[in-house]
């Protein structure tokens, strides 16, 4: 294993930064197609690829740390619960894994009719892909990224059940919105707000798609 060289400037760790989150992506979407089952250990593996040339001693290691979380309300458990937590998470995560099934691959380009049976289904597997994203965000459980990880996760529950990857725009009034629709959850226990997010991000890669209906 090669040493680590600590970057020099900003702009050298800006750079890995993004190489990582981009080596990320790169291994969401290969985990994705393979048969290899998903669980909390997914989480941590997201993060040490993104992380595992930036900060190495924090890579797909739980926090070490209290933290707070810049303009959000919400303050993340005490570090000591952190490892509980996401034994517990991982049980109700298998759970709702345990319901999904493959949804037909569908076409990016053109007119995409979806049978009734197969939206259900299509509702089931995002609002998977945001109750681990908000558990992620919620548990806060490492010392930087969480968001990132967060997010690609979600992506992995999308492109595993056939549907595709998206990305939240991050500037000023998308961001806001989507902090807001995490508050949300926090707050009342309402995934509707990051669900329709995600819907969203969907219909922009599905190219002439019909908007989703959340029920």
């Amino acid at each position: 294993m090669k040493d680590f060289v600590v970057p020099k400037t900003q702009e050298e760790l800006q750079e890995r930064e993004a190489v990582g989150v981009i080596r990320a992506s790169r291994f969401v979407r290969k985990f994705a197609r393979s048969r290899n089952d998903i669980d909390i250990s997914s989480i941590y593996a997201i993060h040490k690829e993104i992380f595992k040339d930036v900060r190495p001693n924090i890579a797909g290691e739980l926090r070490r740390e209290d933290l707070s979380i810049t303009h959000s309300r919400h303050r993340p458990m005490h570090y000591s619960h952190v490892p509980a937590a996401m034994i517990e998470t991982d049980k109700e995560f298998k759970e709702i894994l345990g319901g999904l099934k493959l949804v037909p691959k569908m076409a990016i380009r053109g007119n995409i009719k979806i049978k009734n049976k197969e939206l259900k289904m299509i509702q089931k597997i995002v609002k998977a892909a945001a109750w681990i994203h908000h558990k992620i965000t919620h548990i806060h459980p490492f010392a930087e990224g969480n968001g990132r990880t967060a997010r690609l996760m979600a992506n992995l529950i999308l492109e595993r059940y056939n549907l595709i990857g998206i990305s939240v725009k991050m500037e000023r009034e998308n961001k806001n919105r989507y902090l807001q629709a995490l508050s949300q959850i926090d707050e009342a226990g309402d995934y509707k707000p990051l669900i329709s997010l995600i819907f969203e991000g969907m219909t922009d890669r599905y190219n002439g798609v019909e908007k989703f209906k959340i029920k």
